[in-house]
C-alpha cells in the first residue's frame, strides 16, 4: 500500500475565488496571495489557511474572514510548511484552492526544499 500526497489529488475545475484572494491580500498589505483552504465557519466569520507571497519569499499564514467584508491576519505566518501540511487538510476533506497550477506547484516545490532541510525560502 502506497501513501498518499497532495500531488494524489486532482483539484476538479476548482479555481480560486477572486474576492476571497482579494481579502486575504487585504490582511496582508505587500503580499499577494495565491491559495487557500477554509478550514472553520464560526458564524460571523470564516477562518482560513493561506499561502501569501511577497518577491520569492512564501508564507503559510492564518486569516479570519468576516461575514461584513472585514479581513483580519492570524498569528500564523511560517515559511516553514511542508507537504504533510497539506495532505493532512486533504485527508479530512478539506482542498486547498489555488489561483493557477504555476502557483501550485511553485508552492509544493518549496515544501519539499523546506522538507529536505533547505533555506531557499528565508
Amino acid at each position: 500500500m502506497s501513501q498518499l500526497t497532495i500531488f494524489d489529488f486532482v483539484e476538479d475545475e476548482q479555481t480560486a475565488d477572486t474576492n476571497i484572494l482579494n481579502r486575504i491580500q487585504s490582511a496582508f498589505p505587500g503580499w499577494e496571495a495565491i491559495g487557500y483552504m477554509k478550514d472553520c465557519e464560526w458564524g460571523k466569520s470564516d477562518d482560513y489557511a493561506a499561502i501569501i507571497r511577497c518577491d520569492n519569499v512564501y508564507k503559510w499564514v492564518r486569516v479570519e474572514l468576516y461575514h461584513d467584508g472585514r479581513s483580519r491576519a492570524g498569528y500564523t505566518r511560517r515559511t516553514d510548511f511542508e507537504p504533510y501540511w497539506f495532505d493532512r487538510y486533504e485527508k479530512k476533506g478539506k482542498h486547498w484552492v489555488w489561483r493557477s497550477l504555476d502557483d501550485r506547484n511553485r508552492v509544493f516545490e518549496i515544501a519539499r526544499q523546506n522538507m529536505m532541510g533547505g533555506k531557499e525560502n528565508e
